[in-house]
């Protein structure tokens, strides 16, 4: 299952220089390395990656596939992501030491049908899309992990699952004690 709002377009040749660290945000502290991550997570529902702290030597994986090398190739695509209509669930576990983020949320998405005008269409294979889905609502469970050094996201690892219809879902902890109470009743 492929998310499809950040799959990547055609690799590009020339690898751009990195851009400046988030402003402030160089040491390695928890607050720090948060603030990095969530600059991805809020480039998704703005669909402008532009504000972005990547590495020149950035790297993108999503569900094992790698989507994006270089700062150029995912920024771009987030122009594509005007289907994600907002994150909710957002949660942030940190590991100093390495300076990896996990970040776990839910998109809300509305896939319209494709057609001429549209920037990223039901159904579209263009982007190394492993599984397409049609037009439609979604919600795409998200487990993303940043690595972060002197504040710049040197690689991103996501695994994704899409469900069909918006807010499908009403928490981790919820959804987990209604499966054991469901389990229970067995």
């Amino acid at each position: 299952m492929v998310r499809l709002a950040f799959l990547a377009a055609a690799a590009f040749f020339a690898t751009p220089a990195a851009s400046a660290p988030l402003a402030g945000c160089t040491a390695q502290t928890r607050a720090c390395l948060e603030a990095v991550a969530r600059t991805y997570v809020d480039a998704l529902v703005s669909h402008d990656g532009s504000k972005i702290p990547l590495a020149a030597n950035v790297r993108r994986t999503e569900n094992a596939l790698t989507n994006a090398r270089g700062p150029h190739e995912v920024r771009e695509s987030f122009a594509r992501t005007t289907m994600v209509e907002g994150a909710r669930d957002v949660r942030m576990f940190t590991d100093v030491a390495s300076g990896d983020v996990l970040v776990l949320f839910r998109l809300d998405v509305d896939l319209k049908p494709a057609d001429a005008g549209s920037v990223t269409r039901s159904g579209d294979t263009e982007y190394k899309v492993a599984v397409t889905k049609p037009a439609g609502t979604y919600t795409v469970h998200e487990a993303e992990r940043f690595r972060i050094r002197r504040g710049q996201i040197t690689e991103i690892e996501i695994i994704a699952h899409v469900e069909d219809g918006k807010g499908q879902g009403s928490g981790w902890p919820v959804e987990r004690d209604a499966a054991v109470k469901k389990d229970a009743a067995k």
